[in-house]
């Protein structure tokens, strides 16, 4: 099979179109056909040798990236018979193996596709989906009536997230570049601000909830406008301790998480893309072969909504 790989950190340049045998799968896993993969920030960040991940590969590894996947069981499940089209996070965070034809995966992290999208962009669902739905839900506890502001609303979990809130009856603010603007506008932001501008948080208000999609002084300039009483959650794990220290510091609550692989999270995301309630936005598709242009793509930043990498046929 072809899968992408690299062995060693660095830039785009250092991913390889691999010929590999097709995964074994240990006990209970089973195999899919991959027609897709979602591109995540952490995909950019682990190859340029950034972060947990990275960390835990050491210096001799041939690592096949990718998280997300949309593609065909190749054998059936207790829940899921062979050939029903599948999405899921996989292998998160030290196996990956999402950027290949055949992936190995736990049954438990596949849930069937949303019936409304062509498979190949249902990849771009499950990382970002479960990331905005867990941050919003699980940790933010948003309500009804609430303010929340997105940072990076236009990106593919920012774009998720405003939507999620405005399905949950929030009042939602997102920062994003001022082209990106009608874009949230679309998607149901009532304020949105141009992180280009100086003090483009100022005059809004305080909010209940901060989703900080971006992490270090980006988070660090919005804790002035947390509510009293409010949560900012933080994703990049390499600022969060400081930001979680620069929080207290100024009586704030600030949480760093990491998305975990939710069956039922996912699949109360898929209901919602099928009710129409949740759109998904794919930027760019790219061919597996053309993978380093797509990581340069998401690592300069202005990308809104996904970035999908297509497996190649046979």
């Amino acid at each position: 099979m072809q899968a992408l790989t690299y062995s060693r950190f660095g830039s785009a340049d250092c991913l390889q179109l691999t010929e590999l045998d097709a995964p074994q799968p240990r006990a209970g896993q089973v195999l899919v056909q991959v027609a897709a993969a979602g591109l995540n920030p952490i995909d950019v960040k682990t190859r340029a040798g950034k972060g947990f991940v990275a960390q835990q590969l050491g210096h001799r590894f041939r690592f096949v990236p990718g998280y997300d996947l949309a593609g065909t069981l190749l054998q059936g499940s207790d829940r899921l018979p062979a050939g029903a089209a599948v999405i899921g996070m996989v292998g998160f965070p030290l196996a990956a193996g999402a950027c290949a034809q055949v992936c190995a995966v736990d049954p438990p992290a596949l849930v069937a596709a949303p019936g409304n999208l062509p498979l190949a962009e249902a990849a771009g669902l499950p990382l970002a989906g479960l990331t905005a739905w867990q941050g919003l839900f699980q940790h933010g506890a948003l309500q009804p009536g609430q303010r929340l502001l997105v940072l990076a609303g236009a990106g593919g979990v920012g774009h998720l997230a405003v939507q999620l809130g405005g399905w949950a009856g929030a009042s939602v603010g997102a920062t994003a570049s001022a082209g990106n603007h009608p874009f949230l506008s679309r998607l149901g932001v009532s304020q949105c601000m141009d992180y280009r501008v100086p003090g483009h948080l100022a005059g809004a208000g305080q909010w209940d909830l901060i989703l900080d999609l971006v992490g270090g002084n980006t988070g660090r300039d919005a804790l002035p406008y947390l509510a009293p009483t409010g949560l900012m959650l933080t994703v990049p794990t390499i600022t969060a301790a400081e930001l979680t220290a620069a929080g207290e510091a100024q009586g704030k609550r600030v949480l760093g998480y990491t998305v975990q692989p939710n069956r039922e999270h996912l699949q109360q995301l898929v209901a919602l893309v099928e009710a129409g309630s949740l759109r998904l936005h794919i930027s760019r598709r790219f061919p597996l072969d053309q993978a380093a242009e797509a990581h340069r793509l998401l690592e300069s930043g202005h990308v809104n909504g996904k970035v999908i990498l297509e497996m190649p046929l046979g």
